[in-house]
């Protein structure tokens, strides 16, 4: 019995392509499956007594383009990156570090209420930030986790309103470059980034009840 051309033909096809792509994923094989991650800073020290009676909104933080996907990227040269596709973040990252920020500063007791919404109450102080830099550097000999964030906290009640306008960047070495190395290491890094934070924002309140001081920082 023959076989039709056409049918012969194809099955040459895929016989070749298993030769000539090994690396290819072959017929009945699962495709690798996403990963999703999370933000998770964690606080190591007790918080503070309330030091302010004022209401603090938190803006929806903003991000650099180069970072504002939600697949991790990765570093490999001085203008190589590349995007993994089967490793992201939940949701946008931006959505994601604010969310720590909120519960971050909403535990120090720096102030009465910490929200991202003006709600029942209009906001004394309102903070923003920008994230510029998220990727793991993933050079040889220099695995880490890089995360900056400027933040600048402004009084909207007053004329003189920005009193503090800072950039803080951490850089937290990996022990492995892996995507779960990595996640672990910008969570340490956010964790030190808003202990910075924390204690500038605490420094700035504290002088605004102090007559004649200074409330700003650089």
């Amino acid at each position: 019995m023959m076989m039709n051309p056409c049918l012969t033909r194809f099955l040459v096809c895929l016989l070749l392509a298993g030769w000539l792509l090994p690396g290819c994923v072959r017929l009945g094989q699962r495709a690798p499956e996403k990963s999703s991650y999370v933000f998770s800073a964690e606080r190591l020290a007790t918080a503070p007594k309330a030091i302010s009676p004022g209401v603090l909104q938190i803006s929806p933080l903003r991000i650099s383009p180069r970072f504002a996907s939600r697949s991790f990227v990765y570093r490999h040269g001085t203008t190589r990156y590349q995007s993994d596709f089967y490793h992201v973040f939940l949701v946008s990252p931006a959505s994601l570090v604010q969310e720590e920020v909120v519960r971050w500063l909403a535990a120090s007791g720096i102030f009465s209420v910490v929200s991202t919404s003006a709600g029942p109450l209009p906001p004394d102080f309102l903070l923003q930030g920008h994230i510029s830099e998220l990727y793991g550097d993933f050079r040889a000999g220099q695995s880490a986790a890089i995360l900056e964030i400027t933040f600048i906290l402004l009084d909207r009640r007053s004329d003189k309103n920005i009193l503090l306008n800072r950039g803080y960047r951490s850089q937290i070495p990996l022990a492995k470059a892996t995507p779960e190395a990595l996640i672990i290491a910008w969570n340490a890094a956010l964790a030190h980034i808003l202990s910075d934070l924390e204690e500038d924002l605490g420094t700035v309140v504290t002088l605004l009840a102090e007559p004649g001081k200074e409330p700003s920082l650089p």
